[in-house]
């Protein structure tokens, strides 16, 4: 059967749209259909301090939380975000922020290899003070149980190494996650100094 010039073109048209217009239809379903409570949050579990101590990650009034994930034996992103907050530390004790407006919460993704007397060395090692700074750890149902909360990937390789998300977090009195931070060389001490300063002075 012979099909009309135009009638042909118009199909060849079809075609060439066709994956446009699949792909349309997919992420209008994805918006209409798809989860809407997708923001992040701590969730409220009870983790261990690396004194052995309970510690609830139930929201705290009038206090921001800024969460890392973390393992000890990460070569370069981890510590590299670390020293970072040791630095944004040293301001925030400066404006008498640290402890009571603001907390940093350090949490392992290796509990397996990062004992209480691994991270111990981790922190001194980085400088880490303690005020207004706490070093967490916790089974592995819980650590993932945090992850999956937050949205952070983690997937342990064959050779110790893990594979992660690059984000820190943080989060508001309620628990949700407000903003997230790269890590690394992402990690910009000065831009969440100056936004903290601006959420305390919004009260």
């Amino acid at each position: 059967m012979n099909i009309a010039p135009a009638t042909a073109i118009r199909i060849r048209r079809l075609l060439l749209l066709l994956p446009v217009l699949v792909l349309v239809a997919l992420v209008a379903s994805w918006v209409w259909f798809g989860p809407k409570n997708t923001q992040a949050k701590l969730p409220d579990v009870t983790l261990q301090t690396i004194d052995g101590q309970s510690y609830s990650l139930a929201p705290q009034k009038k206090t921001f939380r800024l969460v890392e994930l973390i393992y000890t034996r990460c070569p370069d992103i981890c510590p590299t975000t670390t020293v970072k907050m040791v630095q944004l530390q040293k301001r925030l004790l400066e404006a008498n922020l640290m402890g009571q407006d603001v907390e940093f919460l350090t949490i392992t993704i290796d509990p397996q290899n990062d004992t209480p007397d691994v991270m111990r060395y981790y922190a001194k090692q980085l400088g880490i003070q303690e005020q207004g700074w706490t070093l967490l750890r916790g089974d592995d149902e819980t650590i993932k149980t945090v992850t999956n909360s937050l949205g952070f990937f983690a997937n342990k390789m064959d050779d110790g190494f893990i594979s992660h998300t690059s984000s820190t977090y943080l989060v508001d009195d309620n628990n949700a996650v407000i903003q997230k931070f790269g890590m690394g060389d992402d990690f910009d001490p000065e831009q969440i100094y100056q936004e903290l300063l601006k959420l305390k002075k919004e009260g």
